[in-house]
């Protein structure tokens, strides 16, 4: 079959037509103010149900925006501040299938039989002989925190009582997040850390029936407190009220998108072909560089969104002459590094080429043959 040149034409015409609607789009999505490199919040220009408000975000971003943490609540919260008539914006969190989840993202797999039934929104609580308890998470508790540790999590009791939600934000301010726990050891622990309690303490775990559009995996609440007992489906930001989250059931809302420039390969590649690979393709500009603890952050709720744990590519190299390490654009590594072992590999018993690998469910930075085939991170554009 062959094409007439009025075909071509018309093809040509209607190509052009698609990425002017695309480029005006763009312009009519004001992105945020935010600093983080890797992500970028953006409003959509006018109100529209939710059904169009997803179909517009996937087709020029990534999804409707997951929200995190606090930071993310608040800089959405600043883009819908100064628009014309209601400001509410669409969120990608809906009502589905009730799942426990770990506060900061992490698989549940440890005692995964255990029954969360308080009747209500549940969070799980240690009491003194290392065995939980659901309860309703609006109770007041101690609560356990956790930091990263090099090998593992350490694990802080806080005597200070407050709500699951309440011990969540201080967590995340004061500490990494809520405790996590990811085996028997982890569990004696924590068990060890709130031992001088002596009453049951907060512990990560919350479940509901919170999903995200994207698949993301967070486990962060902002809830204007009436609108749980509403039995309605999706979820809308109200500006006007400290950003908090109601359930409704339509209407028409600005739509409050986000971007990854995250980039995973379909496809296993050596070090060198993951290089040409995001050097070449039209979406991405480069390997990914992991330059501060926002990025690592940013490429762990990326990899556990998409469900992701085998070794991955990214843009560091070891110089074979002088030792040193190097992002693939030439700019030397800064001082904040995540590697497995703490330090870079050594000159001379390295392997070169450098990956991200889960590692007991934390992704570090590790050196590898670079003629292994891994899936590879790019930075998108």
């Amino acid at each position: 079959m062959t094409c007439s040149p009025a075909d071509t034409g018309l093809n040509a015409l209607n190509i052009t037509m698609m990425l002017l609607h695309v480029l005006l789009l763009l312009c009519a999505f004001p992105p945020s103010t935010a600093k983080v490199r890797l992500r970028q919040f953006y409003r959509g220009p006018e109100p529209v149900n939710r059904t169009y408000a997803r179909n517009e975000c996937r087709t020029i971003y990534t999804d409707l925006v997951t929200i995190y943490d606090q930071d993310d609540n608040e800089d959405l919260n600043k883009m819908l501040f100064g628009v014309s008539g209601s400001p509410r914006g669409w969120i990608g969190a809906h009502f589905g299938i009730s799942s426990k989840k770990w506060s900061n993202g992490d698989e549940v797999t440890y005692q995964k039989d255990f029954q969360m039934n308080c009747g209500k929104i549940c969070c799980a609580a240690m009491k003194a002989d290392g065995d939980w308890e659901s309860v309703q998470c609006d109770l007041t508790r101690k609560f356990i925190c956790q930091d990263v540790g090099r090998a593992s999590y350490n694990y802080t009791l806080i005597s200070e009582g407050k709500k699951w939600f309440e011990a969540q934000l201080y967590c995340r301010e004061n500490h990494a997040d809520l405790a996590s726990i990811r085996n028997k050891e982890e569990n004696e622990r924590v068990k060890e850390a709130q031992s001088s309690g002596g009453t049951p303490c907060w512990i990560g775990l919350l479940e509901d029936k919170v999903e995200w559009s994207d698949g993301g995996q967070s486990a962060y609440r902002n809830w204007k407190s009436d609108t749980l007992q509403q039995s309605d489906k999706w979820v809308l930001m109200s500006g006007h009220e400290n950003a908090q989250w109601k359930k409704v059931d339509n209407g028409d809302f600005f739509p409050l998108c986000y971007k990854s420039f995250i980039h995973v390969s379909k496809d296993e590649l050596s070090w060198e072909d993951a290089l040409d690979y995001c050097n070449t393709q039209w979406n991405t500009s480069g390997l990914l560089r992991i330059e501060s603890k926002d990025d690592q952050i940013e490429m762990e709720r990326e990899l556990k969104r998409q469900n992701i744990s085998e070794p991955l590519w990214v843009g560091l190299r070891q110089s074979r002459l002088f030792g040193f390490w190097i992002w693939s654009n030439g700019l030397h590594v800064g001082p904040w590094t995540n590697w497995k072992e703490g330090s870079a590999p050594e000159h001379l018993i390295s392997q070169h080429c450098g990956a991200i690998e889960n590692v007991n469910g934390e992704y570090k930075c590790c050196d590898k043959d670079c003629r292994s085939k891994f899936k590879v991170l790019c930075e998108g554009k």
